[in-house]
């Protein structure tokens, strides 16, 4: 196989422009794109209007603004969830990979507190973001242990 001049600069090119491509996408990643293609990785499909996903994320980095990965590990799980190549999370170091296990169970677990969820009668119906509420169990006992 012979591979001429102009071949070589088409693949030179088609590699220049992928990563141009590659690069744009990733930066114009936000915080509400990671925190949804990590719902979307437990939960399917989100029926969830951008506002409340807004709203939900905004309330999240107030509750927990030290829980967020770095911008460059955002963007680049964003990408490869985005594309489905989540298996690209195994070639992180592993601190990296324990900062974003503890990042997936916070967004779910805040997720499941600050959204109708749970309680929607159907599955076709549309994520809402209820907010912070407090403990309405009628038996809960809400006083300390004295040991």
């Amino acid at each position: 196989m012979k591979i001429t001049r102009r071949t070589a600069l088409a693949i030179v090119a088609g590699g220049i422009a992928s990563t141009g491509i590659a690069a744009a996408a990733v930066s114009s990643f936000s915080d509400e794109d990671l925190v949804r293609v990590t719902l979307e990785k437990y939960f399917g499909p989100l029926n969830m209007r951008v506002e409340h996903l807004q709203q939900f994320v905004l309330e999240f980095q107030n509750r927990n603004p030290w829980i967020f990965p770095s911008a460059k590990v955002a963007d680049v799980v964003t990408l490869a969830e985005t594309v489905k190549l989540g298996k690209a999370r195994e070639l992180l170091p592993h601190g990296k990979r324990r900062e974003l296990r503890h990042f997936d169970r916070w967004v779910v677990a805040e997720f499941h507190m600050l959204t109708d969820y749970a309680w929607r009668s159907s599955p076709d119906d549309p994520i809402r973001f209820t907010g912070w509420h407090p403990c309405t169990n009628p038996f809960a006992n809400l006083e300390p242990q004295n040991a």
